[in-house]
């Protein structure tokens, strides 16, 4: 399956614009650099890595996803405070000074005519697919892409009004039946390829989300034949594949590639899960 090109990364100073904070611990951290970088170019499912003026404390730079991008100064996350890194990111203050690295790895293929995305979203998830259907809303072709956003509870969905608001189709599922579907999302996934078998429908699946998730719509879209492509999460220290610290089990004559610079998009018939 192809991939949209990389960009030119590059190695940047930004300021906190603003935080926002949202229901159940994430947040929206916008960034502004003071001259033009390459940012603006980001393919959905590039990513990031910052670090904060932190000394000694937290000497790796953190990865995520672009959430949103405008133009080729500003460009924000959206993350959830799960270890030290995002805690210090979740109490930035507006003119606090981040390095950036970026954009970084592999993105999604822009939609096909003919062919509508299946966007799966999981909790943190969603920046990479968010930015993919706000892309596709921007074209014009709203309905080219359609998501299917789960989360454990309602404080876990988030933004959903953009959605709205774009004209993207979007389903909704909670583990604890609090809004949508009582069930995992990769359920609404199952009858979305149902139907669209019924009707003659050519569908393709974009995934990012927790690996259990990952693992189950890489199963779901090898049995249906369905082109696949899986946004994976690892740990990073560099971005840029020198520490080696996110490798990836895939089939082929190399045993590993890495998720920094041979992804974090892979063809689900690549991962060796």
């Amino acid at each position: 399956m192809p991939y949209e090109e990389r960009v030119s990364a590059a190695y940047f100073e930004a300021r906190v614009e603003e935080r926002r904070s949202l229901s159940g611990g994430y947040f929206v951290l916008q960034l502004v650099a003071d001259e033009a970088t390459p940012i603006g170019a980001t393919v959905p499912g590039q990513f990031v890595m910052l670090r904060g003026e932190w000394g000694r404390d937290l000497l790796n730079p953190r990865a995520f996803s672009v959430f949103e991008v405008d133009g080729d100064r500003r460009f924000s996350i959206l993350a959830k405070v799960f270890g030290r890194g995002t805690a210090r990111l979740a109490t930035a203050a507006p003119g606090e000074l981040i390095m950036v690295t970026g954009p970084l790895g592999r993105g999604f293929q822009a939609p096909r005519a003919g062919r509508t995305q299946l966007l799966v979203a999981g909790g943190v998830g969603l920046p990479p697919l968010h930015l993919q259907a706000r892309r596709a809303a921007e074209r014009g072709t709203p309905t080219a892409v359609e998501m299917l956003y789960g989360g454990r509870g309602r404080d876990d969905l988030l933004l959903v009004g953009d959605l709205s608001e774009w004209g993207v189709p979007h389903a909704l599922a909670t583990d604890d039946g609090s809004v949508g579907h009582h069930g995992r999302v990769t359920e609404l996934l199952e009858a979305r390829l149902v139907q669209a078998r019924e009707v003659g429908e050519e569908v393709e699946i974009l995934a990012c989300g927790p690996t259990p998730m990952l693992a189950a719509v890489r199963r779901i879209g090898l049995a249906e034949g369905i082109d696949t492509s899986l946004c994976l999460e690892e740990n990073m220290a560099c971005g840029f594949g020198v520490c080696l610290g996110c490798a990836v089990p895939v089939h082929g004559p190399r045993p590993y590639r890495y998720c920094c610079t041979d992804g974090p998009v892979f063809d689900a018939k690549e991962v060796r899960w």
